[in-house]
């Protein structure tokens, strides 16, 4: 029994067509559900006010017309009840036809004999086993034809879609966010217009009323546009791609910009920006041979609290491969407190001309009056009577963390992880000449552009000059 007769259907389908109300109005009115006068009203407007009257008679449908169905769901842009509504028929006729499609090919839309099957004798071991064709129907050539074409085409239609998405998203789907992923869908409409929606909707794993919520977000005016586009600008021209959100809230706050920090998390996050530090397991250098000569005492005990520059230096030896198998050792000494790299040297050998240059380097950056205490670890470049007696002749005072910790010397190797990880593990190097001067720009950027968490998000440099301007 129908729920609802003709005349019902009409009258709805006609006061809604006419203007006399609108879903949410007439479903009060009649006390209907508004997605039932919906699908009245596509009905009504395809195929006009006569093609709701009820049918008493049950409808039989070729495996032609199903394929139609499937066919044209599958390329259009219409949605469950348009399309049906389209050939008069009901939603979930066009659901179940198309996941059968989807999921056993054309077979599944053949007609299947109705009952209980014969019940049949039991059969004996010798007996051959027949099986039994529910079906009533076969498919003729020209139908399995067509639908062989059909899958091949939508297959190779999904890869090169694939595709498109890969080259504009620049990343996998599953690390895109709902917006960028409609924002996807919409470029590639314009420049594919080949593409349905449904297509893109399972591409980018994005539900259909999702896109159209972010589609409305997005024809809104963003009133975070220029700051977006002043965010990359500092990203990849100060940062060099290593700035997270709270260097970023900084460098955004000196330019006059005054955001919560959470706020730019969330822009940066929109415009699929993240701190690019290159993770490179790399061979550990040892210097240390014994005692080989006079061991200092370990004046820090791991206390590295100092704040005034010129006052707690740390200095190390780090080994780093080029593109040719042959090992560059570096050898860079930073002062405790401003985390400024006041010298830096890079050599084939890890020998002790290597640390003399060095310090002949850092002679040239000390003021006259300190005597800092130059902190290292027990290798023997830094047992070596020539390195100890050039220390005692620039009035620096030495010393040497234990045998094998390395915590004794944590800001020394916390300069050879950001130096790898933020410029030597990002480029490739071919000689001792490129490794020298991209350590240099490394350090000039270190020092005086790059922003330091620990230093309350301010340069080397100017909190350097800051201290020493009130002593």
């Amino acid at each position: 029994m129908t729920k609802y007769s003709s005349e019902l259907k009409v009258q709805v389908a006609s006061d809604y067509l006419n203007g006399r109300g609108s879903y949410k109005g007439l479903s009060k009115k009649y006390n209907i559900n508004p997605s039932l006068i919906r699908t009245w009203v596509n009905i009504a407007e395809l195929n006009g006010l006569e093609s709701l009257k009820v049918k008493r008679t049950k409808r039989k449908y070729s495996v032609d017309f199903k394929l139609d169905v499937v066919s044209y769901y599958l390329k259009s842009d219409e949605g469950v009840r348009r399309v049906a509504a389209r050939f008069n028929i009901n939603p979930s006729q066009v659901y179940s036809w198309t996941k059968k499609f989807q999921q056993d090919g054309p077979e599944s839309l053949l007609p299947v004999k109705k009952g209980r099957p014969a019940k049949m004798p039991k059969k004996s071991k010798k007996t051959a086993k027949v099986k039994r064709n529910k079906r009533t129907e076969t498919l003729t050539d020209k139908q399995k034809y067509e639908a062989i074409l059909q899958e091949k085409d939508a297959k190779i239609k999904e890869l090169e879609l694939e595709l498109i998405i890969g080259k504009k998203s620049g990343r996998p789907v599953s690390e895109l966010s709902n917006r960028q992923k409609t924002q996807i869908a919409c470029d590639i409409r314009a420049d594919h217009p080949e593409f349905q929606l449904k297509q893109l909707f399972k591409a980018l794993n994005l539900n259909r009323k999702t896109y159209y919520d972010n589609l409305k977000r997005i024809a809104k005016k963003d009133k975070y546009a220029e700051v977006k586009e002043l965010i990359k600008d500092i990203y990849y021209n100060e940062g060099q791609g290593t700035y997270g959100y709270r260097p970023m809230w900084a460098a955004l706050r000196d330019k006059g910009v005054k955001l919560a920090m959470e706020t730019v998390r969330k822009l940066m996050r929109s415009i699929g920006l993240k701190t690019e530090l290159y993770h490179k397991r790399t061979a550990k250098y040892s210097s240390y041979k014994g005692t080989v000569g006079k061991v200092a005492d370990n004046i820090l005990q791991q206390h590295f609290d100092e704040e005034r520059p010129y006052h707690v230096l740390h200095t190390d030896i780090t080994e780093y491969i080029l593109t040719n198998g042959k090992k560059v050792y570096i050898s860079p000494v930073v002062d405790e407190a401003s985390l400024e790299i006041l010298a830096c040297t890079a050599s084939y050998s890890p020998n002790t001309d290597l640390v003399l240059g060095m310090l002949d380097e850092l002679e040239t950056k000390l003021p006259a009056y300190s005597h800092p205490v130059i902190h290292s670890d027990q290798g023997i470049q830094y047992q070596s009577k020539a390195y100890q007696a050039r220390l005692e002749d620039m009035g620096l005072v030495q010393s040497m963390s234990r045998k094998g910790n390395c915590y004794d010397n944590a800001p020394g190797e916390t300069i050879f992880n950001l130096m790898k990880r933020e410029k030597l593990n990002r480029v490739r190097l071919h000689s001792l000449e490129e490794a020298q001067q991209a350590l240099k720009n490394y350090i000039y950027w270190f020092n005086n552009i790059r922003r330091s968490n620990k230093l309350n998000y301010t340069t080397p440099v100017k909190y350097r000059d800051r201290v020493m301007a009130t002593i």
